[in-house]
């Protein structure tokens, strides 16, 4: 089949049905009415020449060759945001798409404000379209080598990736923390040997550097996401280990006391491809970074820490 721009606009539709789980979610989303997004993935089908998904009463599913298609989408609309990166980058406009990854439980990190750091960019880059996700760091380096981000920021990287930049950025301190119903709560000087007697969850791609910390043969749950992690914690069933800056923003939790130190830090990086820096949009971002501070508080605790070897601004 021949793509004509008509065909993207029938795909970006379907993309949209499919990641809202169906024509109701996507209406809310494109704010399209329900009939005219059944005609536009009848539309589609025709087009195709094949049936793409199931829809009715019984809810909405992917076919097989539907699914083929939504990857397909993924790829198309990757390449297409490239082209119009490239092509600003050429004619020197910040226009296009810019797509960064974070890991989650960013928010409460004041003393590295990625919010402000969004805004300095925003400012330079008004036609810019800036699409944020969150990622589990155990992808963050494919979905680099994907070319489906352009810029991530995250940490627990434990061995580097060749075709990757790491821009050194802050050391983050995570705690051991329990609920306030927890019995470790309120105790002083708890030692490692009794945190053996209590369930513990892991983060899956810290899985066993979280368990050697504090002595656990194995995990009484697994997660991939911060807040998975504090729902658990708050459970009253586990303890885990959170960063300091948001676990200390949840008052039903609590820091476990131990008798040896078991916080740690976690360096943070910026991770972009190499030669990343040649598009213009993705470099004025990475300047924006590069020219943040570290925010100091006297009356707030540092659990953000300078990490050496930051690389020097490049021009624009």
């Amino acid at each position: 089949m021949r793509v004509h721009d008509f065909d993207l606009k029938l795909l970006r539709t379907f993309r949209a049905i499919v990641e809202a789980g169906g024509i109701v979610g996507a209406q809310l989303t494109l704010n399209v009415s329900q009939s005219t997004l059944s005609t536009q993935l009848a539309d589609l089908e025709k087009r195709l020449g094949f049936r793409v998904c199931y829809r009715g009463r019984s809810g909405f599913a992917l076919t097989t060759a539907g699914q083929q298609i939504y990857d397909a989408c993924e790829d198309l609309f990757s390449a297409a945001d490239r082209f119009q990166n490239t092509a600003a980058s050429i004619s020197g406009e910040l226009k296009g798409v810019l797509r960064l990854g974070i890991v989650d439980a960013m928010v409460t990190n004041r003393a590295w404000d990625l919010s402000a750091i969004i805004g300095e960019f925003n400012d330079r880059a008004k036609k810019t379209v800036i699409e944020i996700y969150t990622d589990s760091p155990g992808n963050m380096e494919r979905l680099l080598i994907e070319g489906a981000r352009d810029v991530t920021i995250a940490g627990a990287f434990t061995r580097k990736t060749a075709g990757i930049v790491y821009i050194p950025l802050f050391n983050e301190q995570h705690a051991l923390f329990c609920s306030n119903e927890h019995a470790l709560a309120g105790q002083e000087a708890v030692e490692l040997a009794e945190l053996k007697r209590y369930a513990f969850v892991a983060r899956r791609y810290l899985h066993r550097y979280d368990l050697e910390r504090v002595g656990h043969i194995s995990p009484g749950a697994v997660v991939e996401e911060m807040e998975a992690q504090a729902l658990l914690i708050r459970s009253g069933r586990f303890m885990g280990y959170l960063p300091v800056h948001y676990g200390e923003t949840l008052p039903s939790l609590t820091r476990v006391r131990t008798s040896e130190n078991v916080d740690y830090y976690s360096p943070f990086y910026l991770l972009h491809k190499t030669n990343a820096e040649e598009n213009l949009l993705i470099r004025n971002f990475i300047n924006r970074v590069r020219e943040a501070k570290l925010l100091k508080s006297e009356r707030d605790p540092q659990p953000i820490q300078p990490l050496d070897g930051g690389i020097k601004k490049k021009r624009r």
